[in-house]
């Protein structure tokens, strides 16, 4: 009997798709708070707003990494551009690391406009010589050092892999209400993560990283593009959300040149036999998505085996359980047919179409999620009913679509309302349009927001356009709270 509850415990995390399901770091003033926290926002006193061509902030790094030992040392420079309509006095700077106690040590933090800063948990506020105007760039360099936390994570190191997700300072978007987006995470009574915190604009991305020491079969998986250097390697990545990598010395890596898309699958030395299967579903599922929500945006993507029991989504990367690949059995029945597609549609809803993951999950968890269904309905239509008894209605399914990781409370509430509830949402938007019609919109919605941080809003304005005559308020006063 213990062993039947652990395998239905096993398969309920990886059913998570997206969600950190995960435990904290040690207790520190700087530790993630199991409180529903209230979303921080930092205001900043500005003048009458002025319009502003589209440009993209700059990052650069420079990395030392040893590999066993865990540590990086970093130099990094921001070549932040104001995109708000607003002169900022201060500039805000979220550091995700200093969540976690003893991993992030900053040496340097200078810059031409900085004439000092204070700290305060993972956000370090930066006072400028002068206001940045709409429209003008300031630089930042900053000089530190990163731990790596043991942990089962995208931020951590086990046994077999090493992994940078959410690993630098990086400046948030500032609102049109004259706001910092900036949240805190949020971890539950049961010690899991929910959902995600971090919101971040497109930016473009250059990394020259070194190794310290010389490991044999070495390999690194990302989104970026890589190109060799005498003594390492340089990554490139352009209008991205957010620059990420997983690192291992026992990686089996196979790639395929899908219609001039190259889709690489890194998986373990045992799951070799697995891979090509991961990189079948990725066709699939790139193919079914670039014709309905338009197309992919960048030159690769990476599908990397990760070893703990949630699945993630970066630009251009995602990380899947190893247990979806260890419990594949060659058919579609099963969860590596599920979530490779479920993962792969962020890159339209989450790095294409940016939204508030806390404030407003629903809009690329709801999306991810009924992407899966559209997936199945696509290659395997004699499945859907048992996508809906599997991945739906075999978990509780209610609760607000909207609600944000801090109404929801729990990973378990959270997972009901946004990603199941939300789903069922979509589905009966879809039914209340002709096929054509609700895909067509799906794919406007990506085109108007495109690169931009959506909202409801925004999803509302482009589906009621597409049909005037379509009652869709009455489909969200049954599942969204006024």
């Amino acid at each position: 009997m213990k062993r039947v509850l652990l395998v239905i415990i096993i398969l309920m995390l990886l059913l998570s798709a997206c969600n950190q399901a995960e435990p904290t770091p040690d207790a520190t003033a700087e530790t993630l708070s199991t409180e529903s926290p209230i979303p921080s926002q930092t205001p900043t006193d500005t003048p009458e707003p002025t319009q502003v061509p589209e440009q993209f902030s700059n990052y650069q790094f420079e990395m030392l990494l040893d590999y066993s030992r865990h540590t990086a040392s970093v130099v990094q420079i921001i070549d932040y551009i104001n995109k708000s309509a607003f002169s900022l006095p201060s500039v805000l700077l979220i550091v995700p690391a200093r969540a976690f106690p003893n991993t992030y040590q900053q040496t340097e933090l200078i810059g031409e406009t900085v004439s000092g800063f204070s700290e305060d948990g993972i956000r370090t506020t930066i006072q400028l010589t002068q206001p940045l105007q709409p429209g003008q760039r300031a630089t930042i360099r900053l000089v530190y050092d990163l731990f790596i936390p043991q942990r089962e994570s995208s931020f951590g190191w086990t046994q077999r892999q090493l992994n940078l997700s959410n690993w630098y300072p990086f400046i948030p978007p500032f609102s049109e209400d004259q706001t910092w987006i900036s949240h805190d995470p949020l971890v539950d009574p049961a010690n899991i993560m929910v959902g995600e915190y971090i919101v971040n604009e497109v930016a473009n991305f250059q990394l020259t990283l070194r190794f310290a020491e010389n490991l044999p079969n070495l390999l690194v998986a990302s989104g970026a593009t890589a190109n060799p250097i005498l003594d390492g390697m340089t990554y490139s990545l352009e209008k991205a959300r957010a620059l990420s990598f997983s690192i291992s010395n026992q990686y089996h890596l196979e790639q395929l040149d899908h219609n001039g898309l190259l889709i690489q699958a890194y998986v373990f030395q045992y799951q070799k036999d697995k891979a090509q299967a991961m990189l079948q579903i990725a066709s699939q599922a790139m193919d079914l998505f670039t014709e309905i929500y338009g197309p992919y945006h960048l030159q690769q993507i990476s599908l990397v085996s990760a070893d703990f029991l949630h699945n993630m989504e970066m630009d251009g990367m995602v990380l899947l359980s190893s247990k979806i690949l260890d419990f594949y059995d060659n058919t579609a029945e099963n969860n590596l047919t599920i979530l490779v597609p479920h993962e792969l549609s962020h890159q339209w809803f989450y790095s294409q179409v940016g939204n508030d993951q806390a404030l407003e999950p629903w809009l690329d968890e709801a999306l991810a999620t009924y992407s899966e269904y559209l997936f199945y309905e696509h290659y395997y239509p004699e499945l859907t009913v048992w996508w809906w008894d599997n991945r739906v209605h075999a978990h509780p399914h209610s609760g607000d679509v909207n609600n944000s990781i801090y109404e929801a409370g729990t990973y378990e509430n959270y997972r009901a309302s946004v990603y199941l509830n939300g789903a069922i949402f979509l589905h009966e938007l879809h039914i209340s349009y002709s096929d054509q019609a609700f895909l067509s919109a799906l794919k406007l919605y990506v085109a108007k927001n495109y690169l931009k941080i959506a909202s409801k809003e925004d999803f509302v304005a482009v589906f009621q356009a597409s049909n005037p005559d379509i009652d869709i308020q009455s489909v969200f006063d049954r599942y969204f709270k006024q």
